[in-house]
Parts: structure tokens; sequence; C-alpha cells
């Protein structure tokens, strides 16, 4: 096996699998490519003994088991093998990620920003079992956070509690969404399909969370933020409450890298979307 300064733990059960090449080892994971019967697949095994990392590892387990029994309206890699806690072996799709940088450089294709876009509205339409998934964040916690943070000042604050509240009051409308439809985790596979991997933080958000994600992600592309105001559709108060979940955090994450290029790159993307969203928060009450 190449591409790896560790070994594969000893214990490790890969239910036949048989490991040839590392793609990824960020501490809390080893992904690798292997096969099994025969079949190409992707390896992954947990290494990390976290509490939070074991559970994300367990829920993306039983996303994998979820959709083998109730498959969503989008093409996922299929199950081949899971010992339930630290292994899970999948099918491996070829094809090649929407990019390897969090906000692409280079602007998508109208035609691929369509199937992307086409893919994540279609997933949000999964209908799983009773149990599978569950609220990812409490939005009024987050909300609070950020304001005690600075990112919010009190007029947001103010305008996305009368959101929240006004949603509440029809009664709530959750929606599955991905969790983290970055570039890397969208696999543009043949014919023009794409495909969404990495389950980890999958679960039940108010509806638009991962189109709220991808108006930021891919500011970048000319006509992009259009045409998923457009997907949205009906449901701007989600989206807008969305929006401010994203941009806050993304905010906050690049704020907190090292002075250099990456950091001033990013946040001069995201910081006249942030002035346009709060325009159009303000607007809205």
């Amino acid at each position: 096996m190449t591409g790896t300064s560790r070994d594969l733990p000893a214990a490790g059960d890969l239910g036949g699998a048989v490991a040839h090449t590392v793609l990824k080892d960020d501490g809390k994971s080893l992904l690798m490519a292997g096969e099994h019967d025969g079949c190409r697949v992707v390896i992954k095994v947990l290494r990390s003994d976290g509490e939070l990392w074991q559970a994300r590892f367990r829920h993306e387990i039983g996303l994998y088991q979820a959709f083998a029994g109730h498959p969503p309206p989008v093409r996922v890699p299929r199950l081949i093998y899971t010992d339930g806690r630290r292994v899970l072996v999948t099918e491996r799709i070829s094809g090649h990620p929407l990019d390897h940088e969090r906000y692409p450089a280079q602007p998508l294709p109208a035609a691929t920003l369509d199937t992307v876009l086409d893919t994540i509205t279609a997933f949000s339409g999964w209908d799983p079992p009773a149990g599978v998934l569950a609220p990812v964040f409490d939005y009024s916690d987050r909300i609070g956070r950020y304001h005690r943070a600075g990112y919010f000042d009190d007029a947001d604050d103010a305008a996305l509690r009368g959101l929240l509240q006004d949603l509440q009051d029809a009664g709530p409308r959750w929606q599955a969404n991905h969790g983290d439809p970055a570039p890397a985790n969208l696999l543009l596979a043949g014919q023009g399909g794409c495909v969404l991997i990495d389950w980890e933080f999958t679960g039940l958000f108010l509806p638009g969370f991962d189109l709220a994600m991808l108006h930021t992600l891919l500011a970048g592309t000319p006509g992009a933020q259009a045409r998923i105001d457009a997907a949205a559709g009906e449901a701007r108060a989600p989206f807008l409450l969305n929006q401010a979940m994203v941009i806050s955090r993304e905010l906050r994450i690049h704020a907190e890298l090292p002075d250099g290029q990456l950091r001033d790159r990013r946040l001069s993307l995201l910081r006249p979307q942030w002035d346009a969203f709060r325009s159009r928060l303000r607007a809205w009450r």
C-alpha cells in the first residue's frame, strides 16, 4: 500500500476489502482506494478516539445503511461493508471533485452548475426512515452565540429572531440536507451526473441550507447566486436564516486564520456577501 506514513491499524477488519492507495489521512480518519471481490471501493477507517468524531462516523455509517433500504432520489455510493464502528467500505464511483478548493477559483460551466443544483435540490426531497436524521444545530442558540461574538449586531439579532419566530409559528419545516456540500464533496461522475459523498454532517435543517452554502462558496461563478436564489424558490425566510448561519461561520473560520494571502483573499470574498445579506435581511423585516 502506498501513500501513507502510518500503517493500517492492526485491528482494522476491512470485511474482505484490500487497500491499495491512501487518498487522504487527516489524523481523524484514513481514506483509501482499494478492491473488494473485483470491485473498486473506497475504504474509510476511523483513527480518532474522540467522542465527537466517533459519533460522526457512526452517523455516516447509519446514513449508508439507510440509503441501502431507502434510496434517496440521487445517486450515492453503494455500501459494501461496515463493522458499525470504525470501518466503512463503499463503492468507488469514477469521477472527479467539482473543485479541490473550498472557493473555486475557476467559474463553473453553466451545465455543471445546473447539475449540481439539481442534485442538491433532489436530495432535499429524501424522506428518510424515522430516527435516521435529526436537527444538526439549534438556530436560536447559533444566533445567540454569534451575536455575543460580535458577528450579528442588535438589529441583525432582532431580525433573525423575528424570522425564526415567524417560521416556528407556522410550524417548523425540517428538510434533509447534506450539510457540507463543499466542492470536494461533489463528485462529477460520467454522463454529466453529480454524486454526493462524505455524509458526516447530514441531518435536518430549515429548507435551503445546502443552497445557502453553495450561494456563498460559488460566488466566484458569474450568475451562480442568481441561479441559487431562483432554486430557493418561495422558501425565502428559511433561506435567509441559513445564509446567516453559513456566512457568519465562514467569516469566523477565515478571520481566525493566520495573517496571509489566503485569509485576505477569502475575507475579500465574504465581506461583500455579508453586506449584501444584511441589506436583504433589513429589507425583509
